[in-house]
């Protein structure tokens, strides 16, 4: 008996050992890794988005370019535009990367430095409620003075936020120039952007924005404001021109292009003019909807611009009142034998994948090695009837 209970704990021991060394991994990062490669060449690998970007201002070159690892990335992530260097920031190839905290961009003061900014194929899940902004130009603490954030674009990203809380992209007043946000998605948040003294342009391509609070986009200038190939279906303004006071400015001016704008308010227009807007308003093949009976399609809210703006609607669909603005400032284009509204609006392009794509062709040969089976087989099958066939033939031949 004693033999055999001095068996039991070696027993016990091994059992846990096993168990041991087969249980799962886990890992507390709290953000993913990234890599860093300037002019082509590899630099290295780094624990944190925020350490590689870090790098970019110390590291000699032109073109840096941080690829995230698979994962989430928790921390707050600070961008400084550094004279003369472009940066590129994306997922690491077939990695999903997600961003739950907000990324603050500072252009360093340089309004008209020519480096970029690239930020794509990333999703952003601000469920939380907190914080408010997902990508947010601002200073960078301890720099004090104007951000001026410039030359940036935002593509093949996917925001998730809170109905009426989650800003997309917010900048602070100050300035900012040519700033680009496409093949976006956007749903249950505040609105897609708050742009504010934009120069150069503001370009809105392929952009979807579902379920939005507030609105799509609040822009002034002096710069361009342009909406292409867009779909917004919002509570209130889907583009809003102007500050909420002020005079109306023969600079710049806002183009929707092959877009569609929803709006359901009686408060808001679908595109509302207001303060110092510009005068120069464009809407090219599109639809402009206010489903809000007592609701406008396009809406002027500085009395004193009643008769100063500059429309043009060309093949378009206007449904809803046009409110404060003199309708002798409109000029239609509307060609009976060309068609009204979008030629297109195109569904948000994904960033490439390449894990995918070689997950589809692994998942395609089974497939592929059954329908080979069975040709195979009906070939076999054919080719022992001809032999059949051929026998029976031979036989009949020698006993005739």
């Amino acid at each position: 008996m004693k033999l055999r209970k001095a068996y039991i704990f070696p027993l016990i021991m091994c059992l846990c050992f096993l168990c041991v060394c087969f249980m799962p991994l886990t890992t507390f990062a709290a953000s993913s890794s990234a890599t860093l490669t300037v002019d082509g060449v590899l630099i290295g690998t780094f624990a944190s988005v925020q350490q590689a970007v870090d790098l970019v201002e110390t590291t000699p070159g032109s073109n840096f370019v941080i690829e995230v690892a698979e994962g989430t990335v928790s921390d707050p992530l600070n961008i400084l535009q550094i004279p003369n260097k472009n940066v590129v920031l994306r997922p690491q190839a077939g990695a999903t990367v997600t961003f739950t905290n907000t990324i603050t961009i500072d252009g360093n003061g340089n309004l008209n430095s020519p480096e970029t900014l690239l930020i794509e194929g990333f999703n952003f899940d601000f469920t939380a409620g907190t914080p408010v902004e997902c990508i947010y130009f601002n200073l960078i603490p301890p720099r004090v003075g104007f951000c001026y954030p410039h030359n940036i674009t935002i593509n093949g990203c996917n925001f998730k936020g809170v109905f009426g809380t989650t800003v997309v992209v917010q900048s602070v007043t100050g300035g900012s120039r040519n700033i680009a946000i496409m093949n976006c998605t956007a749903s249950d948040v505040h609105s897609l952007a708050q742009l504010k003294a934009v120069a150069g342009y503001a370009f809105i391509q392929n952009c979807i924005v579902s379920n939005s609070a507030e609105g799509g986009v609040n822009f002034y200038g002096p710069g361009d404001l342009i909406i292409d190939s867009c779909k917004f279906d919002v509570a209130n303004y889907a583009v809003r021109s102007g500050q909420g006071a002020g005079v109306i400015s023969n600079l710049g001016s806002v183009t929707v292009n092959n877009s569609i704008l929803n709006s359901s308010s009686a408060s808001d227009g679908t595109i509302v003019l207001r303060g110092d807007s510009t005068s120069n308003i464009n809407i090219v093949h599109s639809n402009i909807t206010n489903t809000n009976p007592a609701g406008a399609a396009i809406q002027n809210l500085n009395g004193a611009s009643v008769d100063l703006y500059d429309i043009d609607i060309v093949e378009s669909n206007i449904t809803g009142q046009i409110m404060g603005i003199n309708l002798s400032t409109i000029t239609t284009i509307d060609d009976p034998n060309v068609p009204n509204g979008p030629v297109s609006v195109i569904e948000p392009i994904e960033p490439d994948n390449p894990f995918r794509d070689l997950l589809l062709l692994i998942l395609s040969i089974p497939i592929l090695v059954i329908i080979l089976v069975i040709l195979a087989l009906l070939l076999a099958i054919l080719i022992i009837r001809l032999i059949i066939r051929f026998v029976r033939f031979l036989i009949n031949l020698i006993t005739s």
